[in-house]
């Protein structure tokens, strides 16, 4: 499960289930429920990646991580998977130890109502994030 909690919102997706694509491993889909929460808002949808689009936010997320703790200039994460039920970009503020978290959600591509939002974290949510997309991908 990924999952940022704090006082003010919350967001977070989880395993539903895989649909296996047995001629080609690396086409499975990857269903999960989004949750959002927050500002008298709350929004709950399913979402579909690929293995590729978790293993390459993991690897942005493990990246980015990498150098918040080495103190260096981190670039920012723009996320869009190929399914954009979900989409995300994460900042570094450059005169602080926050980290912006912001996402936008389409639940229906069809009607195209979206949710933007947003929340900042510290680099402590990081090493749970990227377990997070690790517990998820092996499912």
């Amino acid at each position: 499960m990924f999952e940022i909690k704090n006082d003010d919102a919350l967001f977070r997706f989880s395993f539903i289930e895989r649909i296996e694509e047995p001629e080609d491993r690396r086409q499975d889909l990857i269903m999960c429920w989004l949750e959002v929460a927050g500002s008298g808002i709350s929004l709950e949808c399913k979402c579909e990646f690929s293995l590729f689009d978790l293993e390459e936010f993991r690897d942005k997320l493990h990246h980015f991580y990498q150098l918040l703790s080495t103190n260096q200039a981190v670039p920012p994460i723009v996320y869009a998977p190929r399914t954009n039920t979900f989409q995300c970009d994460i900042r570094h503020a450059s005169d602080a130890d926050v980290i912006g978290f912001n996402f936008k959600i389409t639940p229906d591509m069809l009607t195209r109502w979206t949710v933007e939002g947003g929340t900042l974290i510290d680099q402590s949510y990081f090493p749970d994030l990227i377990a997070g997309i690790d517990s998820i991908l092996t499912n």
